[in-house]
């Protein structure tokens, strides 16, 4: 497919989902964003991929399609019923009031200082097990592989997970307080001291779009007395703040585990690009290749729902069961030999065509949902639930993100915690 067309498509999705919502940045915006990105950079073909085939292209864009209906549907019903249902009501609720940032301020710390002590904890035993900090960061990759195959021996990875929900909450705080504060930029760079311990980028990722949808979900009060040229600077500071952090946390995590830059198939262009690196161009485009590779040899028997919920089979396995699923998935030349092929291999194995059908469309079907729940309710609960999902969407061009343990404790953390801070605001008085 021509990139002028997916740029249509692209553009058509964000325009449908600011007319749904009402605000640029939605779950439709993100889905857009995140598959028409790297499907442009795709076929920019930097890197020599294998064609993706007519089937490939047409589940990618129907799926596309699903997901854009199961966010319509909510919609929909919302304008057509016009009752006083979970979902429908036009009353939009901040989430924090004036004299509450207080208290939510308050939680954050202690977040803050939990999650500091576990980051610490675990580079302690990272030295010990290197002999020296000095070592482990020496050998990057072999940190890397030691903690995919064999996790970090006396780490307490619930603490630690707390910086998920800390990052969400910071966006939420950030947006009430109209402006970036150490309290609340302290969760991203707690999260990047554990991608480094795990020589990792996923977690960054994750923690930066859980900061930007705690952000842009929650009603800013305190911006309705400034102009409108004021708010979009203010928002674009405090975005490129955060995905400063985010991007240079992963480039020393690329540079101390000295990631192979010299793929198979790599252009001269790409070779010679002082804009982007090999290994970034690769992490965001293969993926759609290996999914196309996967499907052209037929898929994979993978257990039911063993990607989607592998925390919970892995969780298991540790109690005694017999289970069977290894850390790493299948790798697929494409010509660059890759193993993650987006959420649609992962719903494709575990569910077979009816996950294909299926999942997308109950995505965008949630998303609506829990983005009016906000709005009715204004709740924490909530607001933990639709982050959840949004990392889903945000991650879904290169995973099922629910295969990584840390974002299942980070669901049941944030739920815990929102219904703490709902209740001492007493969110839940008229509710059904």
């Amino acid at each position: 497919m021509s990139i002028f067309l997916l740029l249509l498509a692209y553009l058509f999705s964000v325009f449908v989902g600011k007319s749904m919502f009402g605000k640029w940045f939605n779950h439709v915006f993100l889905y857009s964003t995140v598959w028409g990105g790297t499907l442009i950079l795709f076929e920019l073909k930097l890197i020599n991929y294998y064609p993706l085939e007519s089937e490939t292209w047409i589940i990618i864009l129907t799926t596309w399609i699903l997901f854009l209906l199961g966010s319509i549907t909510i919609v929909v019903a919302r304008n057509s019923l016009k009752s006083d249902s979970l979902i429908l009501n036009d009353k939009v609720e901040p989430i924090v009031k004036e004299n509450e940032l207080l208290q939510l301020r308050t939680i954050l710390i202690w977040l803050n200082i939990i999650t500091l002590f576990a980051g610490i904890y675990d580079l302690y035993l990272v030295s010990k097990i290197f002999g020296s900090l000095t070592n482990a960061f020496l050998f990057g990759n072999l940190l890397y592989s030691y903690q995919v195959s064999e996790g970090l021996p006396g780490s307490i990875p619930f603490f630690s997970s707390l910086s998920f929900t800390a990052a969400m909450l910071a966006g939420s705080y950030t947006a009430q307080k109209g402006k970036i504060t150490f309290i609340s930029i302290f969760p991203l760079m707690i999260i990047t001291l554990i991608g480094l311990v795990k020589m990792g980028r996923v977690d960054i990722l994750m923690g930066t779009i859980l900061f930007i949808s705690g952000y842009f979900l929650t009603s800013k009060r305190k911006e309705q007395h400034l102009k409108k040229s004021t708010l979009v600077m203010r928002k674009f500071t405090i975005i490129f703040i955060v995905i400063i952090i985010a991007v240079a946390g992963a480039e020393f995590i690329r540079n101390t585990r000295k990631v192979h830059e010299g793929f198979k198939g790599t252009t001269k262009t790409l070779s010679s690009s002082n804009i982007i690196s090999p290994s970034v161009y690769l992490y965001l485009s293969s993926h759609h290749s290996t999914f196309n590779q996967y499907l052209k040899h037929g898929g994979e028997n993978t257990p039911f729902g063993a990607n989607t919920f592998l925390p919970i089979y892995r969780w298991l396995g540790k109690l005694g069961l017999e289970i069977h699923i290894k850390s790493f998935q299948y790798f697929y030349k494409t010509p660059v030999r890759t193993n993650t092929g987006t959420y649609l291999r992962e719903l494709h194995a575990d569910f077979g065509m009816i996950g294909l059908l299926l999942g997308p469309y109950i995505l965008g079907l949630l998303a609506s949902m829990y983005w009016y729940r906000i709005k009715k309710y204004g709740r924490f609960v909530d607001l933990s639930i639709a982050a959840f999902l949004y990392v889903i969407i945000g991650m879904s061009f290169f995973v099922m993100a629910t295969r990584q343990g840390q974002l299942i404790v980070y669901l049941v953390t944030a739920i815990i915690i929102g219904h703490f801070i709902d209740k001492r605001m007493n969110r839940f008085s008229g509710t059904s």
